[in-house]
């Protein structure tokens, strides 16, 4: 009978520390790298994440030159080659926000990332 309540007691509980770590999603986006009337920056000025999710962003470069796709809060530095595409995949694990540049040239408009927790 101990045993057998033993047993039971271990499935509950691994079903709700199961449960725990289910909520987690992928999030996905594209963003452009674009320029308009000689202006080069990203077609999204913010990007909306929450903490714990994966985050997968298309980066695509719709211009005749490379350009940069960074965010240092989370160790990201890409150089993405003229109409190309690079991915970029990270879980964020810190909420704030973010500033999102090109690191190639820095006149860039820059947009930004916001991890809500």
């Amino acid at each position: 009978m101990k045993r057998a309540l033993l047993v039971v007691i271990a499935a509950v509980g691994a079903v709700a520390l199961a449960g725990c770590g289910g909520n987690h999603k992928t999030e996905n986006f594209r963003v452009n790298i674009t320029s308009t009337n000689g202006v080069s920056g990203f077609n999204i000025g913010t990007i909306t994440v929450t903490q714990g999710n994966e985050v997968n962003l298309r980066v695509d470069n719709t211009t005749d030159k490379a350009h940069g796709f960074s965010i240092d809060a989370f160790g990201i530095h890409k150089v993405v080659q003229p109409a190309k595409a690079e991915t970029v995949s990270f879980t964020p694990n810190k909420t704030g926000q973010f500033k999102v540049y090109c690191q190639l040239h820095p006149a860039h408009v820059p947009a930004r990332l916001i991890v809500v927790g």
